[in-house]
């Protein structure tokens, strides 16, 4: 049903006043201030129409059990990791639904280092809350502050990166257009462009809460983006999703490029500077191995998920990786998806080769992906074996759902782990076959 909640390593979401109501994030409130065992925790979100009541309802679980709450506002999400650093907080909690529909909102799960909880801490947190959480008497509840300062301190964290020169990226005088979808990011985004020398021109920047197309930024939902580019002459549009940790990116010519490019043009940034090993989930485009092939370095992936990410990131010490839906991750920066530092990345790389988005994405392969979902019946499990079956001669990887690797293309089936649904990606060589996979899969499974 739609109206299900989803719990997962990415959180909890839900429908509004449905699934996902004050109850839920008081819940969640308590059990997360019991998990984390003391000290501060930082919230602040997105500015979905629900964003009041429920943040209200996890700081004061938070504060029952004794934990102060640093309230830092509407703020795109990587900005609540870095500021659990800056403020030496034990854990932070993000209240968004990130590229869900309207209706939607939702609750995201920080640690002390600014990072989702990672697997292990998520099975430590279910334990946590499937039991009673002791409350604070009068003497020890928690307090509440508000701070306005994280946003700031987001932006000159990415402006300090020496992967970036700046100087470089200021002389282009870059002319962008940018999507705020008015979303979290309205005021970080614009800012570090002017920051980087760029004229800015912004659509979508009143924190409402009502987006004004869909929230995820993929090439269907960008047409107001992408006749502004070319009406403003603009060397490039950006795209944001509502909470600001992925990143789309829009040609000079008026092109959606699609989000997988944004992690392979950062690649390009990071790998002609510094080389080292790659790390992307499971449904992330080709061009990232590629690309990462080009400059000799090793390339890994990991299941789907930011915190898998990481976690295969910080194994194999990564010098980047990420997520092929626009979202990419930079250790120096911080262990979380960031568009300020995709946006940053993707101007360093056009400043440094001197060329446009259009020539960029010649420099390497490209494959065309297919992203297509269903919705999760009773049985996905059974069908996704009965699937697996029917196959043979193919490599079939089962770290994440199903992944079938052919000699030019794949494809992968998973549950969704933000909504009730499953994902079917495929990438190949022309669309046809991706999309002659998707439905070959379609078929097999029903």
């Amino acid at each position: 049903m739609a109206t299900d909640l989803v719990e997962s390593i990415s959180g909890a979401r839900g429908i509004v006043g449905i699934s996902m109501t004050p109850h839920l994030a008081l819940q969640y409130g308590l059990a997360f201030g019991s998990f984390i065992g003391g000290g501060k925790v930082v919230v602040g979100g997105d500015p979905r129409t629900s964003h009041d009541q429920l943040k209200s309802a996890v700081a004061s679980g938070l504060m029952a059990v004794g934990r102060d709450v640093i309230d830092i506002g509407i703020c795109p999400t990587p900005t609540i990791g870095i500021a659990i650093r800056e403020f030496k907080a034990r854990g932070g909690v993000g209240i968004t639904a990130s590229h869900n529909p309207v209706e939607w909102n939702g609750l995201k799960l920080f640690n002390r280092k600014g990072e989702f909880i990672s697997p292990q801490q998520y099975e430590e947190f279910r334990r946590v809350k499937s039991q009673p959480s002791p409350l604070s008497d009068y003497r020890k509840v928690g307090r509440l502050t508000t701070d306005d300062s994280a946003v700031d301190r987001h932006i000159e964290r990415v402006l300090s990166q020496d992967i970036l020169n700046i100087r470089k990226i200021r002389r282009r005088k870059f002319k962008v257009v940018i999507d705020c979808v008015n979303g979290g990011g309205y005021i970080a985004a614009p800012e570090l462009l002017r920051k980087l020398g760029c004229t800015v021109v912004v659509i979508n920047g009143t924190p409402d809460g009502k987006f004004p197309r869909g929230p995820e930024p993929i090439p269907k939902h960008l047409t107001q983006l992408r006749k502004k580019v070319v009406a403003e002459n603009a060397d490039i549009g950006f795209a944001l999703d509502p909470d600001a940790d992925r990143l789309a990116v829009v040609s000079e010519k008026g092109m959606a490029i699609g989000e997988e490019h944004t992690l392979t043009l950062a690649l390009m940034a990071v790998l002609s500077k510094r080389t080292g090993p790659v790390v992307v989930n499971m449904s992330t485009s080709r061009m990232c191995r590629d690309v990462a092939e080009m400059y000799g370095c090793k390339f890994y992936r990991s299941k789907v998920g930011e915190a898998n990410v990481v976690d295969v990131m910080r194994r194999r010490r990564a010098v980047i990786g990420g997520e092929g839906n626009g979202g990419v991750i930079l250790p120096t920066s911080h262990y979380g998806r960031d568009s300020l530092v995709a946006m940053a990345l993707v101007l360093q790389h056009l400043a440094d080769a001197r060329i446009t988005v259009s020539a960029a994405i010649k420099a390497y392969p490209n494959h065309v992906i297919v992203k297509d979902k269903g919705e999760l019946p009773e049985d996905f499990d059974i069908k996704l074996q009965n699937m697996k079956a029917k196959l043979s001669d193919v490599n079939i990887d089962e770290t994440d759902g199903v992944r079938i690797d052919y000699s030019e293309s794949w494809v992968h089936i998973r549950r969704s782990n933000t909504e009730p649904i499953y994902r079917i990606i495929s990438e190949a060589r022309s669309r046809s076959s991706a999309v002659g996979l998707v439905k070959k899969i379609r078929g097999l499974l029903s």
